[in-house]
């Protein structure tokens, strides 16, 4: 058997002289994808201990047998009767694209939650192999199961694997070959769950509205008579209008028979009972299984009031680990390559405006490299490492369930945290990442909290490092201003969007605590960094030189006059910081880091200092951040949340400031 290796991606069509061989790996959220994903194609993919990391198809050619494989990596569904954008997009993938195959990963830990949705990719009709991944844990739960009873009830491949320690991908390669020589389909509708006669009826009548040969899977048309969207543009397509009529017709007649709020129940009763009857042939507990202290920690995190302290501490430890340890991390940095550096550079150039525009104030080398590499990338490389052992570890679900009952006055549920969390290493994921919100009116709710009051990682890191050399009533303030400003608007907000009167039910899958795997970790942190230095750095150095020209144009001297009254009146901050608020409109990283230098350099008060982070935090979204909120929300809902957000950044900013004046 040969090993998988990833070929540079090519058009259908070509390379090997054939067509790839699309296989998409679909499972239920949290079951372990990106990780087999990762395995599979030796490229990464974020991956972590709690369910939606993916919220979009992503791909990878790759080689097996000397056949080229074009392997997708999908976001988790629950069943494929889908609610959030990110659901539907993996739906599109298994329905209007229709691969050559799947490989679905089941979580041996959630069996039968992971047979109910693999019945349903079955009914799809398209050919299937089953990897039981997390074995090792049912292992030490004392679950046994039967996987050739299982193979052998479905009539698919199943293969034991344990993603996380790299166990069974041998075979499961094996079995992917297999899939490939392999010409079957299901498209006859051999499910394994039988339905009672009239769904089946029902399903021969709209299959006999096809040729023979491209007639529609069991699946298709069972979601279709249940209302699905994906499946139903799918018949709307590929019918004729005079044969689309009389297929509407025919699941009108139905309903009128069986109700359409009835027969997503029924068939789910049906896959139930199968599901039900099947596990228990094949899956067997141990008598006795030692207590895991993994599960007390669970439910401590989760716990009404202890679970506050734990968050509570979890924080702290984040604020200090990123304050001194950064701090220490870049003053080394600084001292030892980019001060001596920065300084020979300057004496051997002999052009004054040359010498200005590399390593002048607003130089291309100083401002720009050295700005990014000394001060962000010590406190991005500590930040994630924290957040991502917490994420390795499985903290956040729990955290969800600590927040659901939090969130609600807001209008959302626990599964909101996952996004809002996620804010705090970019706000562009987060506001992407809330695909996996159910509703409209929740993704536009977090998109606002975050782009308002959700620092990203190397602003909070920031954030952080200028504050633990401050006073703890800077903190007190400044948190406390941002996180108060961010409640009144959210609950604001929660009465001003309109609801289409859904109810969301919260129901969050819990993962096992595990001892975190540190190469995981790392890698994820590598990545993340390396991700701020490819995307952001560019970003500093445009920054520069756009400081640079407009400072030799006039321009900057200019925008200072302009807004002399707001800057040095309303907020009573130095007009210097007119520099600052531009740079944040780029990235607001940029401006952070020249406000810290501000700090640093004593050129600010107390009373400035804490102003001048409120409104930073508070103030308009990064750009990136921007284009994704016009892309997912339209131009109306982008301008107006922007606007919103500087008018309340410097309305908050100025009655602090105001404030503070009358006591400090």
């Amino acid at each position: 058997m040969e090993s998988c290796h990833v070929l540079p991606v090519v058009e259908a069509g070509t390379g090997h002289g054939s067509m790839p061989f699309r296989v998409v790996i679909v499972g239920r959220p949290n079951s372990g994808k990106s990780l087999i994903f990762n395995e599979l194609t030796k490229v990464y993919s974020i991956v972590a201990n709690y369910p939606q990391t993916t919220v979009a198809p992503s791909s990878q050619l790759i080689d097996i047998a000397g056949r080229p494989v074009l392997l997708v990596d999908t976001p988790g569904l629950s069943s494929l009767s889908v609610n959030s954008p990110d659901e539907r997009s993996t739906l599109e993938v298994l329905i209007s694209q229709r691969p050559d195959g799947v490989l679905f990963c089941s979580d041996a830990m959630h069996l039968k939650q992971s047979l109910m949705l693999l019945i349903q990719v079955m009914e799809l009709g398209l050919p299937t192999v089953c990897c039981l991944n997390k074995m090792d844990d049912t292992a030490s739960c004392g679950m046994i199961i039967d996987t050739a009873a299982l193979s052998a009830r479905l009539s698919i491949p199943v293969v034991e694997l344990s993603a996380a320690h790299g166990f069974g991908f041998d075979a499961l390669k094996s079995a992917l070959e297999q899939l490939m020589q392999s010409k079957t389909s299901n498209r006859d509708c051999s499910a394994p769950v039988t339905y009672q006669p009239f769904f089946q009826e029902f399903a021969a009548g709209v299959r006999s509205l096809f040729p023979l040969g491209s007639r529609p899977s069991c699946g298709l048309v069972l979601l279709y008579l249940q209302g699905d969207q994906t499946s139903s543009h799918w018949f709307a397509k590929t019918l004729a209008d005079g044969v689309l009529s009389k297929l509407q017709g025919m699941v009108e007649e139905f309903w009128q028979r069986y109700p359409a709020n009835r027969v997503g129940l029924l068939l789910f009763q049906n896959r139930l009972s199968f599901v039900e009857q099947l596990t228990g042939t094949i899956l067997r507990q141990a008598s006795y299984v030692p207590p895991s202290p993994a599960r007390h920690a669970e439910a401590l995190c989760r716990h009404p009031v202890y679970g506050w302290f734990i968050f509570l501490a979890i924080l702290w430890l984040t604020f200090k680990g990123v304050g001194i340890g950064a701090s220490d991390l870049g003053g080394w940095l600084d001292s030892a390559l980019f001060s001596p550096a920065t300084q020979l550079l300057g004496e051997s150039i002999p052009y004054p405006l040359l010498n200005e525009f590399l390593v002048g104030q607003f130089g291309l080398l100083t401002m720009g490299v050295a700005n990014a590499m000394v001060t962000v990338v010590p406190i991005l490389a500590i930040f994630f490492l924290i957040v991502n052992l917490l994420e390795d570890i499985g903290y956040l679900p729990n955290l969800s369930v600590l927040a659901n009952r939090t969130l609600r006055p807001f209008g959302l549920t626990g599964k909101a945290v996952l996004p809002l969390v996620l804010g705090t290493g970019c706000n562009t994921t987060a506001t992407m990442s809330s695909r996996i919100l159910e509703t409209k009116k929740e993704r536009l709710l977090v998109s606002f909290l975050v782009a308002l009051g959700v620092p990203c990682s190397v602003q909070l890191g920031i954030l952080m490092a200028i504050l633990a050399t401050m006073p703890f009533s800077a903190l007190l303030l400044v948190l406390g201003s941002v996180l108060l400003t961010t409640v009144a608007c959210g609950l604001i907000m929660n009465r001003l969007v309109p609801s289409k009167g859904k109810t969301v039910i919260f129901i969050q899958e819990l993962p096992s605590f595990h001892w975190p795997h540190w190469r995981n970790i790392l890698l994820k942190t590598y990545y993340r960094v390396k991700w701020f230095l490819v995307e952001a750095v560019p970003m500093f150095m445009v920054a520069a030189l756009a400081m640079f020209a407009m400072e030799k144009s006039g321009l900057l001297s200019v925008i200072k006059q302009l807004l002399h009254p707001l800057i040095t009146g309303f907020l009573s901050l130095p007009d210097k910081t007119t520099e600052v608020f531009i740079l944040v409109l780029a990235r607001r990283e940029v401006g952070a880091v020249y406000f810290k230098q501000m700090v640093e350099g004593g050129e600010i008060d107390y009373v400035q200092i804490v102003t001048g982070l409120i409104v930073i935090t508070l103030f308009i979204p990064c750009v990136s951040n921007t284009m994704v909120m016009l892309k997912e929300y339209g131009v109306r809902w982008a301008v107006s949340t922007n606007l919103a957000i500087i008018a309340i950044a410097i309305l908050v900013g100025g009655t602090i400031n105001h404030l503070l004046r009358l006591f400090v």
